[in-house]
């Protein structure tokens, strides 16, 4: 059996930034110059999805040399803003800073032409090796400051170094499980903290264009940036709690696992068509227009299936559409915990007089403080990105491990830090660097949540999979979504 190799490296210094000039870049250059105090400046209007880097090598400039000129831009860009960049194009000292790219990756492209062969028997892109990266916000340089005995009531700013913590942990226990798998790999974890700067010193460590998978726990900006450095080095990158679409946009090397709400909508009207054909659907919102907007979906789509279904409006009007000979389901499209709270008393003070069960959205999972009787008595299910269920065998397991390593219980970013890294590896293991084309066929068994992936022709993967819990006997139960 092949062992893991664990490397622990924290980088500093500043190395050359390395510069890949594409057709597709240039076409981004301004074609407006002008001179100021003697410097001739292109003039660059940033459009949306744009990000320093980016741009930077879109013209082929120092982007030290950008931001010297341009100091706002170390807050981060925005669409529309205007920046300077110095117009002497290609420099002796950028064409000496110009590397070719791998052999070992190179060897992995694949013509558009040629057949692509089955996923599992395609061996060009299968290493015996992998090199992982895993950055993370530590800020290992404010530990030596941290309180050994903090405050209860600190807030997570004030212990920085803590924050993550959790998913770092879990990404060990993945690794120590990968053990057993045959798996060989080089680990290398970065300290990202928020500073851009700090993450543009990062990628101009040759060490990184090697890696072949990264897992991005960044802020978003830092992911924008070391996300167009994936691209450039074909290189995969997983993003493990951002909702922004924008991220994927353009890059097919961005892996998203935390689904959108978007995808929330599609997975409901599933369920609703599934299970529920002949129960009485009512629908109702509060008066946020996306939440409208949904409402006046979810009954489109339930018409066109010849539903029996209706739209209160407001909360007020529930009572007088519910049906005593038959099921009632309620689909309620709220994130306003004070307007939840109305429309959950008031169904509970009608719950002997109608079958009732009640279908929180969007955001209930952040809900803490509901009446749990009422949530019992109503038979509400819950959807949500992720789902702990303590009762499981496997989660039972991994709880004990924790338990017995870190003398402490896990918090929900240690079983996403297992589950993240355990799916992604056995991908890379399992189908080579070119597993993108695959992983949508990979399913297994995750302990909070399960990864099923789609992309669009230009953009990269999210994860489409939503949980769906009930309250019931006051424990909450997993329901399998078909």
């Amino acid at each position: 059996m092949k062992k893991i190799l664990f490397i622990v490296i924290l980088l500093s210094g500043v190395i050359s930034l390395p510069s890949y000039a594409q057709e597709s870049l240039r076409q981004m250059r301004s074609t407006i110059i002008e001179k100021v105090n003697g410097k001739e400046f292109y003039i660059h209007t940033v459009k949306r999805g744009q990000t320093l880097y980016m741009i930077a090598k879109a013209y082929e400039a120092d982007i030290n040399e950008i931001i010297q000129e341009n100091p706002e831009v170390r807050e981060g860009i925005k669409s529309g803003q205007k920046i300077r960049i110095p117009a002497h194009g290609t420099t002796e000292s950028l064409k000496k800073q110009t590397k070719a790219i791998p052999e070992d990756i190179k060897q992995t492209a694949k013509s558009k032409d040629e057949e692509l062969l089955p996923c599992g028997k395609d061996k060009s892109s299968m290493k015996t090796t992998y090199n992982i990266a895993l950055m993370i916000p530590l800020y290992l340089s404010d530990v030596t400051q941290m309180d050994v005995d903090p405050d209860p009531d600190a807030t997570a700013q004030e212990n920085r170094p803590l924050q993550f913590v959790p998913f770092y942990e879990g990404f060990l226990m993945a690794l120590d499980s990968l053990k057993e798998t045959g798996v060989s790999l080089k680990v290398t974890v970065y300290d990202a903290e928020r500073d851009t700067l700090k993450t543009l010193k990062l990628l101009q460590n040759p060490e990184l264009r090697k890696m072949d998978l990264i897992i991005g726990m960044m802020y978003h900006r830092n992911f924008q940036l070391v996300a167009d450095f994936a691209e450039e080095n074909d290189i995969s990158i997983v993003n493990p709690l951002s909702e922004r679409d924008l991220i994927l946009e353009g890059n097919k090397k961005v892996f998203k696992v935390r689904p959108s709400l978007k995808t929330q909508f599609t997975e409901l009207i599933k369920y609703l068509q599934s299970g529920f054909e002949d129960s009485n659907i009512v629908v109702i919102s509060d008066h946020q227009r996306m939440n409208k907007a949904t409402a006046d979906n979810i009954m489109t789509a339930m018409e066109e299936q010849k539903a029996d279904v209706h739209q209160a409006d407001g909360y007020g009007e529930v009572i007088s559409l519910l049906s005593k000979n038959k099921g009632n389901i309620i689909v309620l499209i709220s994130d306003n915990k004070s307007y939840v709270l109305d429309v959950v008393t008031k169904l509970n003070e009608h719950r002997n007089e109608f079958s009732v069960t009640l279908l929180g959205l969007p955001r209930w999972d952040r809900f803490d403080d509901i009446e749990a009787d009422y949530l019992v008595n109503l038979k509400t299910h819950v959807m949500a990105p992720w789902f702990v269920d303590y009762d499981d065998p496997g989660v039972k397991k991994f709880v004990s491990m924790y338990q017995d390593r870190y003398q402490t219980d896990p918090e929900p970013l240690a079983f996403q830090g297992f589950d993240i890294t355990f799916y992604f590896v056995t991908a890379l293991w399992k189908y080579g660097r070119s597993f993108d084309r695959c992983i949508p066929d990979l399913h297994m068994k995750s302990l909070q949540t399960d990864f099923r992936f789609s992309s669009s022709e230009e953009n990269g993967f999210e994860n489409q999979y939503w949980e769906m819990y009930e309250y019931g006997n006051y424990r909450l139960k997993r329901i399998i979504l078909k």
